[in-house]
């Protein structure tokens, strides 16, 4: 009797993604979205601004710093992007980054590889 491996629901996501370009595309939409709001609440935390104190910096209000923290906003725009960088002290990095398959990564608690 053969005992097939079973697979983890990212191992099926990603299969799914593979097959469906307009999938994959709106995924990735929606991931860097999510991320983009993450490191901005994220930063701000960590240099101890409150919303008021970063919107009053940028030249916008409490309320828009608020939506920009948020995954579902749409309307950044590199220049107020660049004006949230500043304000925190942080350079502003955008990229186009290519699929690597296979690429091996070296995790920064282990020092192992693993494959990405």
């Amino acid at each position: 009797m053969v005992v097939q491996k079973q697979k983890t629901m990212m191992e099926e996501i990603r299969e799914e993604l593979a097959q469906d370009r307009e999938l994959n595309a709106t995924y990735q939409r929606e991931l860097a979205r999510l991320r983009l709001a993450n490191q901005i609440a994220a930063l701000r935390a960590r240099s101890g601004m409150s919303q008021a104190e970063l919107a009053a910096k940028i030249g916008t209000k409490q309320a828009g710093v608020a939506r920009m923290e948020r995954a579902s906003y749409t309307g950044y725009t590199v220049g107020t992007l660049a004006k949230i960088a500043a304000a925190m002290g942080a350079n502003l990095e955008v990229r186009f980054v290519l699929p690597d398959k296979g690429r091996r990564v070296v995790t920064r608690a282990t020092g192992r590889h693993i494959r990405g």
